[in-house]
């Protein structure tokens, strides 16, 4: 098989290095170039201020080095990416330093080129080049020209000029210069060791990348959190073309990927979410399956969830302003209302679901227990409990019909824990919590914040009557009466986005995630079954 035939068989990671390396051979080639010429200029000052003979002796042997080090460069920059170094180029870059020790032993005598440090340096230049070349073979080439030069230089033109007498060292003896050519070769073993060992670590990277990869479009960043059926992650989709977007990728776990009525809830909020696009509503980009499971691609929304501000607002003892109140609900209703508009009724409406950006945005999320409104697009029906047991309206307990203004009765829960700083259903148990949805009296919030009018108590009692047509009727309705007795502030948003910052920053998301759930009191996990 010929060397073209072997290089299209190759890893493409393999391909890649090598022609990624090419700039740095060009590179090595260039500065030994420019080396050469400044050890040329220096060997010259040396011989017109120090010592002549050694000085034009040397300046000749870089002279020489310059002229083939100039073609080298040339031959690197024409060549076939494919084409390996030749043997005897390496076995020539591994004689060279051992001709600087001959030309000193010649000039200065056989104990000052034993002495000098002009040829190892040179030596541990070249194994080093190598190295960073990431090719393995080669410095081991180096190493025993190297070994082999040194010996020969040694025996057949130092030895014999080594002093004897009382100047004499065992340092000049052939045991010790046998002992040095072995070290060269070991130094040589050891840069072929570690040019492998670079090139494997790079290749288990690349694996290890290839691994957070989705089809080749999305690369992980980072883990956010994780529940009983998947996890949620920060991720690059990466295009050809060459620009990224960050997205946050929704995976099931591997080993539910062959329960189908998980996969079908999966799918159907892929479908569900994939038909609403509104600046208040977390934007579905894709789903697909990827090696044994499946994923869910979305819009990223770097900030916090609402429970994170509503939990932390709780600790700090601070009272969010009704302003501020009234945007995150205004934009809830914007949501929803869009929503409802596609027939898609959310059903799971919580602070965990609604996420506020750094900018302020507020974004409803997670469609994954949604139901389709009937053609009327006033009622759906349902099987099942299903949700996050603080927020849910009686219908949903009850196994009654649902309606749009099921959602509103969760935005109702929403809004008065979020005036008022407290907990409105939660007891200290699901059951418990289930039943003070139904039966538990409901206080005004002007009760627990004097300072609230009777326009709120009407707006929030409203949205909190249990009967289901006492309540508002659809979100529109529920915001005309909203912006009826709370008018809209400009710089509302930003002065959420700064909430979000302050309550975001320095803390690790994927902690920050199971911090708020366990606080919040997420529901057990939810029923994955599918009714339209």
């Amino acid at each position: 098989m010929g060397e073209e035939a072997r290089s299209s068989l190759r890893k493409p990671l393999e391909n890649a290095i090598d022609v990624e390396l090419r700039r740095v051979e060009r590179s090595i080639a260039r500065a030994w170039v420019v080396l050469a010429a400044a050890a040329t200029v220096l060997s010259l000052v040396v011989a017109a201020t120090i010592a002549r003979r050694l000085g034009l002796v040397m300046a000749a042997i870089n002279a020489g080095l310059t002229v083939v080090f100039v073609g080298a460069a040339r031959w690197v920059d024409r060549r076939p990416v494919d084409r390996r170094t030749p043997l005897v180029v390496v076995a020539f870059e591994g004689a060279m330093p051992w001709v600087f020790f001959v030309a000193l032993a010649f000039t200065q005598g056989a104990p000052y080129a034993l002495a000098s440090w002009i040829p190892p340096l040179v030596f541990a230049a070249l194994v080093v080049a190598w190295v960073a070349r990431l090719r393995p073979w080669p410095p081991v080439v180096v190493s025993i020209a190297s070994g082999v030069a040194y010996l020969a230089a040694y025996f057949v033109f130092v030895r014999p000029r080594v002093p004897l007498g009382p100047t004499h060292l065992i340092l000049y003896d052939p045991p010790m210069q046998i002992s040095r050519a072995f070290s060269l070769v070991l130094g040589g073993v050891m840069g072929a060791f570690v040019a492998r060992q670079l090139r494997r670590a790079i290749a288990r990277a690349d694996s290890v990348v290839r691994s957070e990869e989705l089809f080749g479009k999305y690369r992980i960043v980072r883990k956010l959190g994780a529940g009983a059926s998947g996890s949620v992650h920060e991720a690059l989709y990466c295009p050809e073309g060459g620009f990224e977007r960050r997205v946050a990728i929704k995976q099931l776990h591997a080993a539910l990927a062959s329960d189908e009525a998980l996969v079908r809830a999966f799918r159907a909020e892929a479908e569900l979410g994939a038909r609403l696009a509104h600046p208040n509503v977390i934007t579905i980009h894709d789903f697909g399956r990827h090696a044994d499971t499946f994923f869910l691609a979305m819009e990223f929304v770097d900030g916090v969830s609402l429970a994170r501000i509503a939990l932390r607002s709780q600790r700090e003892g601070l009272a969010l302003p009704t302003d501020i109140v009234a945007h995150v609900l205004r934009c809830v209703l914007r949501g929803l209302e869009h929503a409802h508009a596609a027939r898609v009724l959310h059903r799971d409406v919580c602070p965990q679901n609604v996420l506020i950006s750094r900018a302020g945005e507020v974004k409803l999320g997670d469609f994954g227990i949604a139901r389709v409104l009937d053609a009327s697009g006033e009622g759906a029906s349902t099987r099942t409990i299903a949700g996050h047991e603080a927020y849910m309206a009686p219908e949903q307990i009850e196994g009654g019909t649902l309606a749009k203004a099921t959602d509103l009765f969760a935005l109702g829960v929403i809004g008065w824990e979020l005036l008022t700083g407290r907990r409105l259903f939660v007891r200290d148990n699901p059951a418990a919590t289930l039943l003070a949805v139904t039966r538990a009296p409901v206080a005004a919030v002007s009760m627990i914040r004097p300072e609230l009018g009777p326009a709120w108590d009407d707006f929030i009692s409203r949205a909190l009557e249990r009967p289901i047509d006492r309540r508002f009727g659809s979100a529109r309705a529920m915001l005309d009466a909203l912006d009826a007795f709370e008018p809209v502030h400009s710089e509302t948003d930003a002065a959420l986005g700064a909430l979000a910052v302050r309550f975001a920053s320095g803390e690790d998301t994927s902690k920050r995630l199971v911090d708020d759930e366990a606080t919040m009191r997420e529901a057990p996990p939810r029923d994955a079954s599918i009714e339209t």
